[in-house]
């Protein structure tokens, strides 16, 4: 798969994906619960090497904290960016990324702007090959499990010109995506759980470390 990315209206080549998530080939998405959940969930993920998590910014947490902290252990980004305001406040934060489910083309001038990185939401061939061609990093299908096992094989060959991220919720599903060229996967569901229910650090440590050890597999 192409490691280029595509030009926006503008002509101008999109921010590449970070280096860390081409080398750990799986990202987490937290919700804004507050700083103070937050922190000990992302610690977790960093001595665990799952380090490149995106956080919602659908709260009104100071993230700004939160990112400072991390800015040199983490490779964070910010997750749910819709609207200018959501991409302006991204800029802010210094995100390594943005996940943009369906932005508008202001968003996207922003963050383009800023050189942030873009990943946007797609599922079937027509809608991965129209989100690539506004100008972004990768594609990330979702949900990636749901057009059967020959779907991971099928899906590059169609759109052969854009970066692929998989958003499966079984690890088998992850390893197929992995093994046709995807990029990274979304490991946010079997990672997480009821984290944020349960409290179960240890557990969570658990979860994270054998998926560390499985995509280890894949490099």
């Amino acid at each position: 798969m192409s490691g280029t990315t595509a030009d926006g209206a503008d002509g101008r080549p999109a921010a590449p994906l970070p280096r860390e998530l081409e080398l750990v080939r799986a990202l987490v998405v937290l919700p804004d619960r507050g700083v103070d959940r937050l922190m000990p969930i992302i610690e977790v993920l960093v001595q665990e090497r799952l380090d490149v998590v995106a956080v919602e910014l659908g709260g009104r947490s100071d993230l700004a904290a939160l990112f400072s902290l991390y800015a040199f252990r983490a490779c964070l980004g910010a997750a749910g960016v819709l609207s200018a305001g959501d991409a302006r406040r991204a800029v802010e934060l210094g995100a390594a990324f943005a996940l943009c489910p369906d932005p508008d083309d202001e968003a996207l001038g922003v963050l383009r702007e800023g050189g942030v990185p873009v990943i946007c939401e797609a599922l079937t061939p027509g809608e991965v090959r129209a989100a690539w061609r506004r100008g972004i990093a990768a594609v990330e299908v979702r949900p990636a499990d749901v057009m059967g096992d020959r779907y991971p094989k099928a899906l590059p060959a169609m759109v052969p010109e854009a970066r692929l991220i998989a958003s499966a919720q079984e690890s088998r599903t992850a390893r197929r995506w992995l093994n046709e060229g995807a990029v990274a996967t979304d490991v946010t569901d079997p990672v997480l759980s009821r984290i944020f229910v349960s409290g179960d650090h240890a557990s969570l440590r658990r979860r994270a470390a054998e998926v560390v050890e499985r995509l280890s597999r894949h490099r």
